[in-house]
């Protein structure tokens, strides 16, 4: 057998990355080698950029699955079980950096497991560690070199991301066992942030080894010798929920760092010790242009260290940095304080920002939901536990057939892959009463301003759930939800529509009733001819007297990855908004950019606003957007795109959003206002049905489109 057998992909991709022809066997030398030339490659690969880097490590990584299954768990595993360790380190160092936590989460249950297949979403497996029986002493040596490293990064996104809590309760104490004598041997640079993620992990999860930890380490922050940075990393655990196992409060240990530990304090800390400290109003005022200069820095920074689009994803990761500041300004805050907040960290520049004439809902604010807008605030106290919380977020889940993950931590779900984020319409009941016991928008009703209508909507954290069409269904109107927080430039009349005829069973007959609505309304109307390719898209898109673009189609979302988001052409080709991003847009005025195409607004939810998506992404000063937050059933779109396109032709874009959501609920009315149109519509035959009225006014299909700002 040869390293070629063992390596296909890779041989073929990198032909000169080794000699591929030599003789190959996974026991003795040969696989040591192997494992340091690939892990060097890797690691020389970054140097190259990260696409090349990560091309190299998921073309290995592809191989060496492939051989763990053909193996299995004869002789050769074990070593198989080290080499994949060995050269996952650096993807995950890089993932776990870079903000790429579902992409960190594979290559961590990859690293430890000889069946984890990172194409599903759901994995069962036994886990395996190094040190490995019946490999050689330098190979281990090799991989518990790299252990601290990665138990680093296992707890953070056991913490952060979700999935890894039971696998973390086995591994706890092994792992503090090893990274504690990493430490007395003297390795306190990677030990301490270590032990202390830990720690946090543990704090959160409510783990047993929580107090003993916190409590050792506050008794040893005290002790002679140890060095500031050391005790700075331990400070900042200490001013969260851990220190309730430390003599001082949390606001005591912040002050103390902030006072004789700044010297050495890096990235985040120095905001979020500030953050900590502020207590009332008072404080906040006295020391808010100095938490808004510190945030802003940061957030620049976080931007330099990621451009482009990674720098979202960069943002998004470390959103928590800035939660104990919005926790204290929704408590006594204003929405102005509130949205100076947000601007200093997702604000960019050169872009004017909007005004805070806004509806804020703090989603999860103890557990329960803070309601702040100009001159006013109401909270709804969240029952124990977050049981509320936790049923909206079960409910979503099992209601979009995803994994949304709750106060409680990790839950059991069992997901059919074959169906993964196609909605299950039988559980829109169980949805709409656990969105009504968590947001309680009948009671925020009766506090806001009578006849006040906001500028938008600003949900922290953001979840994907119908918020816009059920408070537009209670309140009796809609504002469109915060993306941007820029300015937005006056609204361009619809006079030129352009429309993208993307293949789907019901294109032809959107086209037509768009058509016949333009003529009504004095529309010019233009549908792109084929081919329908990326070049063809992009002279659509920067059309500079298109006042409504209109895009019918096919789109994808992936929960972890933006370069596997966006439209899909014709060839099967995902073209992302960050390909569409880089085209021109009008120089005048403001659009609108309709995607009645699959999840074009669904996101990545990091505890933060909804920034990671399609529409999201595309939705800026000069342009709003329309899409939809989950996979959309073909009747369903082909009722939207129809009503909608009535509704603007008579309404503002926000009133008549919400006009089709009131009409997709009452499908007779539908059928009736399409007939005023024109009663020869191909559209209303293919709605008549008792099916298609069944999804139509489902909130499955009425909740899914979303105006965004």
């Amino acid at each position: 057998m040869t390293l070629r057998d063992s390596f296909p992909k890779t041989s073929t991709a990198y032909p000169r990355l080794a000699n591929w022809d030599a003789e190959f066997q996974w026991t003795g030398a040969p696989p040591m080698a192997v494992a340091a030339l690939l892990r060097d490659s890797i690691e020389q690969a970054q140097g190259a950029g990260r696409q090349s880097f990560f091309d190299l490590s998921e073309t290995v990584r592809d191989d060496l699955s492939a051989e763990t299954r053909r193996i299995g768990d004869d002789e050769g595993a074990a070593w198989l079980d080290a080499t994949r360790f060995l050269v996952s380190i650096p993807a995950i160092m890089t993932t776990v950096a870079m903000g790429a936590h579902g992409d960190c989460y594979n290559w961590l249950h990859w690293s430890a497991s000889r069946t984890h297949n990172v194409d599903q979403r759901a994995n069962r497996g036994e886990y395996r560690l190094p040190p490995y029986d019946g490999v050689a002493s330098p190979i281990n040596i090799a991989c518990l070199r790299n252990l601290t490293d990665w138990i680093t990064a296992a707890f953070m996104i056991a913490r952060k991301f979700g999935g890894m809590d039971d696998w973390c309760d086995l591994i706890s104490d092994y792992c503090i066992g090893h990274v504690l004598d990493e430490i007395v041997a003297g390795d306190v640079v990677r030990g301490v942030p270590a032990i202390v993620t830990i720690a946090n992990w543990a704090t959160n999860r409510g783990h047993r080894c929580a107090e003993p930890l916190v409590s050792s380490m506050a008794e040893i922050y005290r002790r002679p010798g140890i060095d500031d940075r050391s005790k700075a990393t331990m400070a900042v655990l200490f001013t969260t929920a851990a220190a309730q196992w430390t003599p001082q409060t949390h606001q005591e240990w912040a002050k103390e760092a902030l006072r004789d530990l700044r010297h050495v304090l890096v990235e985040h800390e120095v905001v979020q010790l500030l953050a900590v400290t502020i207590d009332d109003y008072e404080a906040w005022t006295a020391d808010r242009v100095q938490i808004l200069d510190e945030v802003r820095k940061l957030a620049d920074d976080y931007r330099a260290l990621e451009p482009g689009p990674a720098a979202i994803l960069a943002l998004e990761a470390r959103v928590s940095i800035i939660h104990p500041l919005i926790f204290s300004l929704t408590e006594f805050g204003t929405v102005a304080d509130l949205m100076d907040l947000l601007w200093a960290w997702y604000g960019i520049e050169g872009v004017d920002r909007a005004s805070a004439d806004v509806l804020y809902i703090g989603s999860a604010h103890k557990n329960g939901v803070a309601y702040l807008w100009p001159g006013g605030r109401h909270l709804v106290e969240g029952d124990e536990g977050g049981e509320s919380l936790e049923g909206l977020l079960a409910g979503l889940s099992t209601a979009l057939n995803e994994y949304f993950r709750g106060p409680a931590g990790d839950r059991a779900l069992i997901l059919d892959e074959r169906m993964l984020g196609a909605p299950a319409h039988d559980k829109a009941p169980e949805l709409t009463a656990a969105i009504s016991r968590h947001y309680r928008f009948e009671e925020l009703a009766l506090h806001l301003p009578e006849g006040w209508r906001p500028r938008s909507v600003v949900v922290l954290p953001a979840h994907r759930d119908p918020v816009q069409a059920t408070l537009s269904n209670i309140l009796g109107w809609l504002a469109p939800m915060e993306a941007s927080l820029a300015a937005p430039l006056q609204g361009r009349p619809i006079r030129r529509v352009r429309i993208w005829p993307g293949e789907t069973q019901t294109t032809d007959a959107e086209v037509g009733f768009v058509r016949a609505v333009g003529a009504q309304a004095g529309w010019a109307v233009d549908v792109i001819g084929a081919p329908l390719d990326q070049r063809a898209f992009q002279a659509f898109y920067e059309d500079p007297e298109a006042d409504l673009l209109w895009v019918i189609g096919h789109g994808e979302q992936s929960p972890f990855r933006q370069s596997e988001s966006g439209l899909i052409l014709a060839d099967g080709t995902v073209l992302t908004a960050v390909e569409i991003a880089a085209y021109a847009r009008p120089e005048t005025g403001r659009r609108l950019l309709v995607l009645n195409i699959c999840s074009a607004t669904a996101t990545q939810n990091r505890g933060g606003l909804a920034r990671i998506g399609f529409g999201h992404e595309l939705t800026t000063a000069d342009q709003s957007v329309i899409g939809h937050l989950w996979p959309i059933d073909y009747y369903a779109a082909l009722a939207f795109g129809c009503s909608l396109s009535l509704d603007l032709a008579s309404f503002s874009v926000s009133e008549a959003l919400a006009s089709t959501m009131a009409r997709m609920q009452e499908p007779e009315r539908l059928i009736r206002d399409f007939e005023a149109v024109d009663a020869t519509q191909e559209v209303i035959g293919r709605l008549r049905s008792e099916r298609a009225a069944e999804q139509i006014n489902n909130l499955l299909s009425w909740g899914s489109p979303v105006l965004l700002t």
